[in-house]
């Protein structure tokens, strides 16, 4: 068994356990598999990624530990990954089940401690043991009353060698007491000022030029969400609406701004949502639509108003979002097959009533 001395780096989402088990799974499970590849990908080579333990990355750096500003740095890094995927996440998200509304609670902390580390292989893989690899994640359970914050074990801050690093974090003593470990000492900073200093994505590209033009309503005896939910949903559409043969996209994901190629027995489409929209009685949600062969395009927008639990009303429209004007019987084409598409969508809501739809961030 190899042992050698070795720096821990535990970045951990803290609500995770309250967001996979309160929403749904494979949403959820999906959004953190989003954020954790975000901040792996901010480690880079600095870090060993030893393992992925469902919410949180077990990092190792061999060797000597770094300075309190390398672990600042490379754990801030690692904080505006994954806050700024997860800002991204939300400003484009488009779906309405509870994982995917609830990203915005989730917060990330670190755990950081050095010490020996034994590496233990089994078959093809290789295993962080030890005592110190235990003392790191007992820690993640602590009394620091904050979610969001870098801990620091007190070896480690002083660098083992007592010489003291100034930085511009705000550090608090603390201790905590594990069975068969004792007490171990550290030091934590809270990150709240960190959060506000996260970057915002890039302002939406998403604006339309809106007209007067007639919405269909129709009554649907299913809830507002569920059937927002099968329209949303564009890969899954060949499932009901007319004459789609199949969805083909470069990501296996329905978000603002993902492409999708469709292909209908007489012309292709390429449809990307464009704005969603909602409340506790409603939901907007508008996308485009470009008909390459005919140089088209449209812009459908949907409205969700919810009745009661059970029913709902559905407002639908098409807009022309070209350059030139529609011909009066291509404009009458597009509204009967927005009346036939309604009529299969109500057909499509009452058979699937009682089962569950496919998530925003749907793999394939």
């Amino acid at each position: 068994m190899a042992t050698s001395n070795a720096t821990i780096l535990i970045p951990d989402i803290s609500g995770f356990t309250e967001f996979m088990t309160t929403t749904e799974l494979t949403h959820s499970a999906h959004a953190i598999n989003m954020l954790i590849d975000a901040m792996v990908k901010a480690v880079g080579d600095e870090y060993e990624v030893a393992e992925i333990e469902g919410d949180a990355v077990l990092l190792v750096r061999k060797g000597k530990p770094p300075t309190r500003k390398e672990i600042l740095n490379t754990c801030l890094n690692i904080f505006n990954a994954f806050h700024y995927q997860r800002k991204w996440m939300q400003q484009h998200m488009v779906c309405a089940c509870g994982a995917c509304q609830a990203i915005i609670n989730l917060t990330l902390k670190f755990v950081v401690h050095h010490g020996p580390v034994a590496e233990i292989t089994v078959g093809r893989f290789v295993k962080q043991s030890g005592p110190e690899m235990i003392i790191a994640h007992r820690l993640l359970k602590n009394n620091i009353d904050n979610n969001q914050y870098l801990l620091i074990t007190e070896k480690l801050f002083e660098q083992e060698n007592g010489s003291v690093e100034e930085d511009e974090m705000e550090w608090t003593s603390s201790s905590a007491d594990y069975a068969s470990i004792g007490q171990v000492n550290y030091r934590f900073a809270l990150l709240n000022k960190a959060l506000e200093q996260v970057p915002e994505p890039p302002h939406l590209e998403n604006d339309y030029q809106a007209d007067n033009t007639s919405y269909l309503e129709t009554m649907i005896p299913a809830n507002f969400r569920d059937v927002y939910m099968i329209v949303m949903n564009i890969p899954g559409r060949v499932d009901w609406v007319p004459r789609l043969l199949k969805v083909q996209q470069d990501i296996p994901a329905v978000f603002i701004g993902s492409i999708h190629y469709c292909t209908f027995e007489d012309y292709e489409a390429i449809i990307s949502p464009l704005r969603m929209t909602m409340s506790d009685e409603g939901i907007f949600y508008a996308e485009s639509w470009s008909i390459p062969e005919s140089g088209f395009s449209l812009i459908y927008e949907f409205v969700f108003n919810k009745l009661d639990e059970k029913s709902c009303l559905v407002a639908s429209r098409f807009l022309n979002n070209g350059q030139s004007q529609l011909p009066a019987e291509l404009y009458t084409s597009l509204w009967n097959s927005m009346q036939e598409l309604c009529g299969k969508l109500t057909e499509y809501c009452v058979k699937m009533e009682g089962t569950s739809f496919g998530p925003a961030f749907q793999k394939e």
